[in-house]
């Protein structure tokens, strides 16, 4: 008996001094922040537009479920579910599908009945079987390959093979393939292959850790991109997307000087988290982004969240419109955001509990 006590107490210190930066009431205080953010109509708006949108109300979605929140229950009239579900027939680009269909398999719906749309039909529409890409820019075509994972469809491995082919000498990719590796587009293209093979093995993925490496302050943070004009200091946004990039390679944060510890250490006494130590004010996005990342939950293992209450009925399910051609990466896009300017504060510098707060120790384990 007292030798399992000595087992069961040397788990716990274990446990306890394994905790990511967020102990159990900062990250009540984080989502208490977000859910006083939900507009009338469910949505969140992206802090630069009085308007809600698709985009800010997805990352809100997947920051609930990474803190085991029922999504259905935020708002008062409608909820962010709601609000999704309303405008899932406006979605026409990659990206926007395929965080939708991200939203709709985190709180248990069905991607191809969402709001009377097929998702993940109209997501594989935007398909370029001669290229292998997904139209739009890159950061929309590994998000376009996490979705179908999460949908249970297969990625074609042309699909893999088009990402890699766009990696830089050094490692990293950039958002629209070709201008300077960001550590944004770097971390999602980590999870993209990881999804697509099943496994953090391979060539380009320890290439892209090495490209990482290469981007980290002495803070522990990550900035956007370096070198930049715009400047070089650790972000909260570029943070958390290294942080899931890094669990899904399996990656030990603590041999990447904890960048958790810098994330965490962005958050407020409101609960909000800042977008830079330097720069004042509670920041939306930020906010968002970093829950999944301190709760350790990757696009490629999302949680799932039952919604008490399914968004509201609507019509039989839409048909994905005509397939054009997939656009080469190159040009500037809307990146699959709705018109806002929330994927342009990422570019310039800008998830169930454990212990309270701990559901990075339980997944990095895995």
């Amino acid at each position: 008996m007292k030798q399992r006590v000595s087992i069961l107490f040397a788990l716990f210190l274990l446990l306890v001094t394994a905790l990511p930066g967020l102990a159990k009431g900062d990250v009540r205080a984080a989502t208490a922040w977000l859910k006083s953010q939900v507009r009338a109509d469910g949505g969140f708006s992206d802090g630069f537009s009085d308007a809600s949108g698709v985009g800010p109300t997805v990352e809100v979605v997947l920051a609930a479920v990474a803190t085991d929140e029922d999504i259905s229950k935020w708002g008062s009239e409608k909820s962010p579910l709601d609000y999704l579900a309303s405008n899932a027939a406006s979605a026409t680009t990659t990206g926007l599908l395929a965080k939708l269909i991200l939203t709709a398999k985190a709180t248990g719906q069905d991607p191809r009945n969402f709001g009377g749309v097929n998702l993940v039909e109209r997501l594989q529409a935007q398909y370029d079987s001669s290229t292998g890409l997904y139209k739009g820019v890159l950061t929309e075509h590994a998000y376009a390959m996490l979705a179908l994972k999460q949908a249970g469809e297969t990625i074609p491995p042309k699909a893999a093979e088009a990402l890699i082919g766009f990696q830089d000498d050094a490692g990293g990719w950039s958002f629209d393939g070709t201008g300077q590796a960001d550590t944004n587009t770097t971390a999602l293209a980590i999870q993209a292959l990881v999804a697509a093979r099943e496994g953090p093995a391979g060539v380009p993925i320890s290439k892209a850790l090495t490209f990482l490496k290469t981007q980290q302050n002495t803070d522990g943070g990550f900035a956007y991109q370096m070198p930049s004009e715009f400047g070089t200091e650790s972000d909260a946004n570029s943070t958390a997307w290294v942080i899931q990039g890094l669990i899904a390679a399996n990656q030990k944060l603590d041999d990447w000087k904890s960048p958790q510890e810098y994330l965490g250490s962005l958050q407020t006494e409101e609960g909000a988290f800042l977008w830079k130590s330097e720069v004042e004010g509670a920041n939306f996005l930020a906010t968002a982004q970093a829950l999944p990342a301190l709760q350790g939950v990757t696009l490629v293992t999302l949680p799932t969240v039952l919604a008490s209450k399914a968004p509201a009925p609507m019509a039989p399910a839409v048909t994905a419109p005509a397939a054009g051609n997939a656009a080469t990466p190159g040009a500037l896009p809307t990146a699959g955001s709705d018109s806002s300017p929330w994927g342009a504060l990422t570019a310039l510098g800008l998830l169930l509990l454990l212990l309270g707060g701990g559901g990075l120790l339980r997944r990095t384990a895995r």
